[in-house]
Parts: C-alpha cells; structure tokens; sequence
C-alpha cells in the first residue's frame, strides 16, 4: 500500500494526497454515520433533518433485516436507528443512479413494519418509519417553476401517503425523505444546516481544511471523527480497499459504455456494459461484500451473484 502519513494531518494513498475520507462511500459513511463512537454524528444529522420531532438520542439497531420466511429476500441498510419513542430511521447512502431506488425504498421500509407486528398482542398500531436516501445524483422529478420562469432548485424531496384528492394523509408514520446531495452547488451560500450538511457529504474527501463556515460543534466533532491520519493501519487498509473497489466499480462502467458506444450497435452495447457488471461483481465479492449488498448496487439476481 502506498501509503505515508505527513506533518500536517495530510495522508497520501495511492498517489493521492487527502486528510479526510470520502462519506459518499460505504466504508466511509458507516465511518461517520454507522457506529456508536460517532453516534452523535447521525443524531445530529437527523435532528437538522426532522427537527419537528425533537430527537434527544438514538440505539443503532441490527442493520441486517430477515423477511418472514427463511426464502424470503433479506435486507441490509446502510444504518438503522430507533429513538426513545420509537421512532425508527432507516438512512441509505446510494452513490450510483439506480432506475428503482423510490421502490427499493418503499420494500426496505416493510423490514421494520413487519417486526412490529411480530412483537405479542399487537393493534396494528404502527411506529413511525423514517427512510431517508443520501443519493450522489438526481432522480428524475417533474420540472417546477416558481415564478419569472425560474426552475426551483429543490434538493431534498419528502413523500408520505396521501389522498389524491384532498391531499388527506393516510398515515403520519411512513415518511421517505430523498437528499440529492451530488446535484448541490451552492458553495457560496451556506445558509442552513442542510445546506452545510450537504456540502459536507458532497465535499470532505476533497477537503484540506474545514471551512470557516462550519463552525458549529456537530462539524467539529465530524472532521476530527474523519481525519484518515488517526486511522489504525487496518482501518487504513479497509478504506483504501474500499476505495479501490469505488474506482474499479466506476472505471468498469465507463469502460462497459465506451466499448459499447465504440461497437455502434445496440446488442453490442448491452453485451459490454453487462460484461463489466459481472466484472464488477466479482470484485465486490473478493472484497467480502455479501451478495444481498452486491444484488442492491448491480442489479443481478442472488443466484447470478452465486453462480460467480
């Protein structure tokens, strides 16, 4: 591993010269958001991001969700958290476009509903169900304009049940709230939490210092949380392996679309961009990650993905 520690907290990995470790990946952001060490970083992300709810503290909770029957497809979060009321949030960091997120969304909330009504003599009653999406990209909204013909710029999308019609709430205890953190670009104007958090997960791997703007003590616990130079060589290598697996995982794609591009035809195209999946699935597998994580990020099936 290339890899040397400087004076100043700057760390090289691999011929590149970085202090803090990049959130927008799975290593990463289990990092920072993921365990208890820095468990006030996730509560207060969640507190700017529902402060209506008044959040005081929260229990991580097993990330690894069953379904009902010993066939039925499992789920694993990124994080998954229960508040002294009983709230639970589920927080998904989702680095590339995926054509379905909204309903793999919708399947991942099922996971805590189903418990609750595992749990004794039960009503129906449900708790609370939170799934928030941490997306490196734009999902495809409807354009809406505000007036004088200029486009909203709206980053943070928020969906309950509701009535068609008369915009009745079904239920108050399923909310899925999607962060496009890839598509913000107002550097210049950090004016609310949001937007600092924002800027933070799009920008701290690229960071050599924290900005003047984030002097609020959640960020100060955050950078000092992500400094890569107080790593272990262990956590040293799982990040860099992580990081590896994020080039590759981007390097074949392009490579898959090039070579489908350069063939000029569509079945040809299909062929290279499915080749460098099963590429990139294998690497992912070396890596040891399991194959119900491996099937979210590519697409393929679990038996494609076994067969490998």
């Amino acid at each position: 591993m290339d890899l040397q520690r400087e004076n100043d907290g700057i760390v090289e990995i691999a011929g590149r010269k970085v202090r803090y470790i990049d959130p927008l990946t799975d290593w990463g952001f289990k990092r920072l958001f993921g365990t208890e060490v820095n468990k006030e970083i996730l509560l207060g992300f969640l507190q700017d991001l529902f402060p209506e709810k008044r959040i005081e503290d929260i229990t991580y909770l097993n990330p690894e969700q069953s379904g009902i029957t010993s066939d039925d497809r499992k789920a694993v979060f990124d994080v998954s958290c229960r508040t002294a009321a009983g709230e639970e949030f589920i927080v998904e960091m989702q680095k590339e476009k995926q054509a379905y997120f909204r309903d793999r969304a919708l399947y991942y909330s099922t996971f805590p509903i189903q418990e609750q009504g595992r749990k004794g003599d039960w009503n129906y009653k449900l708790s609370p169900v939170y799934m928030v999406g941490i997306l490196d990209f734009r999902m495809n909204h409807p354009v809406s304009v505000i007036g004088d013909g200029q486009i909203e710029e709206k980053l943070i999308y928020r969906y309950v049940l509701k009535e068609i019609d008369t915009g009745e709430l079904m239920t108050e205890n399923i909310e899925f709230v999607f962060i496009e953190v890839g598509a913000f670009d107002r550097e210049d104007r950090l004016v609310t939490m949001m937007d600092k958090w924002m800027f933070v997960l799009k920008n701290l791997g690229k960071l050599m210092d924290r900005p003047a703007e984030l002097q609020e003590r959640i960020f100060r616990k955050l950078f000092k949380a992500a400094e890569i130079a107080a790593f272990t060589k262990e956590e040293l290598d799982q990040y860099e392996n992580n990081m590896m697996t994020k080039n590759d995982y981007k390097n074949t794609i392009d490579y898959a679309r090039y070579e489908g591009h350069k063939a000029g035809l569509e079945e040809g195209r299909k062929e290279g961009i499915a080749e460098g999946i099963m590429t990139i699935a294998k690497k992912l597998l070396n890596s040891g990650m399991d194959a119900e994580h491996i099937a979210s990020v590519t697409g393929l099936s679990i038996a494609q993905i076994k067969k490998l």
